[in-house]
């Protein structure tokens, strides 16, 4: 990973709207297109880097996060420049798999098989639409320049033509050959609840939360409700526990539904046997 200062030395009138802060990203995140797409729970418009692919890597998703203190301005020290950058925000830009996007998107279609690009483009028609009711309604300013505005959410449609995207809808949809030669693709809840098992089961190891100390490892100690001591779970020398085991896959199946729409979520916590709270 990459800490860099993006900050102007001299401001302008072209540069003194922009934030400062320290950004933190692979070292082979260095070009790419910012996109905004709907973050896979809660559909709120999030920026994502796609990387092309390269000889040396293969083309991928980055999630930007902003970690901004709203009672106290921190200060971070740059030891490689070796500067203290005060009253900053943090920005990190995080690997994310692109089938939680795919399987949020794909699950606001309804009805049979569609082409990748019918696929995309409904739901940017459709995404756009809802959004611009929304935002009509509540900024008058907006509704006034309806006229103006674009119809669909284009990113959306930019998404789907991304390296590697066709692929990993393979993964979470079922497929059907259409009298074109072309490939049709459906969300299938099979396929889905597959990758999600994966994925849980590598989250909800005991060394996936020995190596996740400060994160994994204090949610398990906080809702650790026997008597007797979490930590010797946390390590990989004492023997492990079925109630031990229990928490980490609740803990490992929240982490997971945290990118995945609600109502689906509730389906997979149905489907692992989990209640909700």
């Amino acid at each position: 990973m990459t800490a860099t200062h993006p900050t102007p030395s001299q401001p302008t009138a072209e540069t003194r709207s922009m934030r400062t802060g320290v950004l933190i990203h692979p070292s082979h995140a260095q070009s790419g297109r910012f996109l905004v797409l709907p973050h896979p729970r809660t559909l709120v418009p999030t920026y994502y880097l796609s990387l092309p692919s390269s000889s040396s890597s293969a083309a991928g998703l980055l999630e930007l996060t902003t970690l901004q203190d709203t009672r106290y301005s921190r200060s971070w020290m740059l030891s490689h420049l070796n500067q203290v950058l005060s009253s900053g925000q943090l920005e990190i830009l995080a690997p994310v798999d692109v089938r939680f996007l795919l399987i949020s998107l794909l699950s606001l279609l309804s009805g049979g098989y569609r082409s990748v690009e019918d696929c995309f483009e409904q739901v940017a028609l459709d995404l756009w639409a809802n959004r611009k009711e929304a935002l009509s309604s509540s900024v008058p300013e907006v509704k006034a320049a309806e006229g103006g505005m674009e119809e669909v959410w284009s990113d959306v449609v930019a998404f789907g033509n991304l390296d590697g995207v066709q692929e990993a809808m393979r993964d979470v949809c079922d497929t059907q050959t259409l009298p074109t030669g072309d490939q049709a693709f459906r969300l299938s809840q099979e396929k889905t609840f597959a990758l999600l098992n994966t994925k849980l089961a590598r989250l909800s190891e005991r060394t996936t939360f020995v190596q996740a100390p400060n994160t994994l490892g204090r949610s398990f100690e906080r809702r650790w409700t026997s008597d007797s001591d979490p930590t010797p779970y946390l390590t990989t020398e004492a023997e492990d526990c079925d109630e031990a085991k229990k928490l980490r896959s609740r803990i490992a199946a929240e982490v997971i539904a945290t990118n995945l729409p609600p109502k689906l979520a509730a389906e997979y916590f149905a489907h692992l046997g989990i209640s909700l709270d």
